[in-house]
């Protein structure tokens, strides 16, 4: 693909690039010669000479997202050769790192060297996100790779997020090719779950919890074990389609799970009857807030309390009010549980880090006078890389505390 447009970013510090970073934001940029379109491909050159190779969108405040590093490498033809090495490279890596499981991310994004693309595998289906405006124009590029790369039995399109319209792109949800049906049944250790596609969130599943939900189920075992006879019990907050849920009680918990969605705990009791797993698990349809206070003044206890909310922050000025959060779900938690109890609590917001999740649960076990000890640190599954040097690509982290009295 001939490269002609390029952008010129401004000299010394302001447009100094972040080292294995491949965002350049539009406060960077000093010129764009050649009259770019958005998402058209383009040479970015700096005070020594060529940074790279990326698509450019003046819409979006990340002006450029490169593809490639350096001289050499910018003078590479973005193709569907180009897309599949990239995709070999990233299936290599899974194969080596996921187990236990038939459905995992293919492709992260700028966690695998192609910013804006998102590629899940459900069994023998694909299921791709294009997010950005200059991987929706090397769409066939990248569908005649993953084609190549990871054959499977159809590719369904599910780039309906808010990052599409931010780049100005309308949202896109379908079939691309199709030799299957309209769900399939994945696996996790000894769980089944059906996922239908275009329905739920992200791609249809919650991949990046599978590690978490494994370890889950395996603590839990030893838990019940060791509380035999009596059944220990579990809270599921926000439990979606009952993941976590499905893991505790197929290790002997009961379960409750509370999501306030009815339409995606329908689909938890269809995953629930899917494992046999009737008598263990009740889902309730509730707000989680509420049904906490309701739950601590029905003096019932539990023994793990799981803790995993949707996002409360999308951007930075939103963090107090999300901390807030944070410590009003954490706080209740602590009082449900029975002494010793475990409670894990998850963000998936880039912009609450580690230390400010910790700051919650030291603030709210204050508040209850509970004292803490960290279990385990928790985060992303290795599907969904995280690389050190583009530190938006930890976006999933969270504490799994054992919850005792005596502050």
């Amino acid at each position: 693909m001939k490269i002609g447009p390029s952008v010129q970013l401004k000299a010394g510090p302001q447009g100094a690039t972040r080292f294995g970073h491949p965002w350049i934001y539009k406060n960077q940029v000093k010129d764009v010669a050649g009259a770019p379109e958005p998402g058209q491909l383009v040479r970015v050159l700096g005070e020594r000479g060529i940074v790279g190779l990326g698509y450019y969108n003046p819409r979006s405040e990340i002006a450029v997202r490169l593809l490639c590093r350096g001289a050499a490498e910018s003078g590479a033809t973005v193709d569907a050769a180009f897309f599949r090495e990239r995709i070999e490279r990233a299936a290599a890596f899974r194969r080596r790192n996921v187990s236990e499981t038939n459905a995992w991310r293919l492709v992260s994004s700028e966690a695998d060297g192609l910013p804006g693309l998102i590629v899940d595998r459900y069994g023998e289906v694909l299921v791709v996100q294009f997010l950005t405006q200059g991987m929706e124009r090397l769409k066939d590029a990248v569908i005649a790779a993953l084609e190549e790369a990871s054959p499977s039995r159809g590719i369904f399109e599910r780039s309906d997020s808010g990052s599409r319209r931010l780049e100005g792109l309308e949202d896109r949800v379908g079939w691309i090719r199709r030799d299957c049906g309209d769900s399939v049944e994945i696996v996790e250790g000894e769980i089944r779950c059906e996922v239908r596609f275009g329905e739920g969130h992200k791609t249809g599943f919650y991949l990046d919890q599978r590690e978490n939900r494994l370890l889950f189920g395996q603590l839990a075992k030893q838990e019940a074990a060791a509380q035999a006879p009596r059944t220990p019990e579990a809270l599921d907050a926000f439990c979606y389609e009952g993941g976590f849920s499905l893991h505790l009680a197929a290790a002997g918990f009961n379960v409750l799970g509370i999501d306030i969605q009815p339409e995606v705990l329908a689909r938890a009791e269809e995953n629930r009857r899917l494992n046999g797993l009737d008598a263990r698990i009740e889902f309730r349809a509730a707000d989680v807030f509420d049904e906490l206070k309701a739950l601590e003044k029905g003096g019932r206890r539990f023994d793990f309390v799981v803790l995993d909310p949707p996002s409360f922050v999308k951007k930075k000025s939103a963090v107090e009010g999300a901390l807030a959060g944070y410590k009003e779900i954490l706080l209740r938690g602590m009082r449900l549980l029975r002494e010793n109890g475990r409670l894990a609590v998850f963000s998936c917001s880039y912009h609450v880090d580690e230390n400010l999740l910790m700051q919650s649960a030291m603030a709210a076990a204050y508040d209850v006078r509970r004292s803490l000890r960290v279990l385990k640190f928790l985060k992303q599954s290795a599907d969904h890389p995280i690389n050190p040097f583009i530190p938006e690509t930890y976006y999933l982290k969270g504490f799994l505390f054992e919850v005792s009295t005596g502050f």
